[in-house]
């Protein structure tokens, strides 16, 4: 009968609403983020921060995102990492498989030469 809901109706509607708030609340959390400061240093006073141990949900950020506390003015919050910290860091990553010792290119194989060194003709 057209113009009445049905149970499936009412589950569909739920199910959009619900997307809908976690999209919003997915993109406001990536959003608030991307506002954190970015470096070591303090917003306020721009002087040297130093690491505090995170606790509670500031566990869940992961590596990217570091507790700090300024030892001048008093602030503490979140900083962001930088590209360059992360790059010089990704190493510790646990999911990264390393290459074997034996398999790299600098390695010398049966008695010659590493591959590296030698000269293309």
């Amino acid at each position: 009968m057209p113009g009445r809901w049905t149970w499936t109706d009412a589950w569909i509607f739920i199910a959009v609403i619900s997307a809908l708030q976690l999209a919003m609340f997915v993109l406001l959390t990536k959003i608030y983020l991307a506002m954190l400061p970015e470096g070591e240093y303090c917003p306020m006073c721009d002087n040297d921060t130093s690491s505090v141990e995170r606790k509670g949900w500031r566990r869940l950020l992961g590596a990217r995102f570091r507790q700090s506390w300024c030892l001048a003015c008093g602030w503490e919050g979140l900083h962001r990492r930088s590209d360059a910290y992360m790059a010089a860091h990704r190493s510790h990553r646990f999911w990264r498989r390393q290459a074997p010792a034996s398999m790299t290119n600098s390695r010398s194989h049966s008695g010659q030469l590493p591959l590296n060194s030698k000269k293309s003709s």
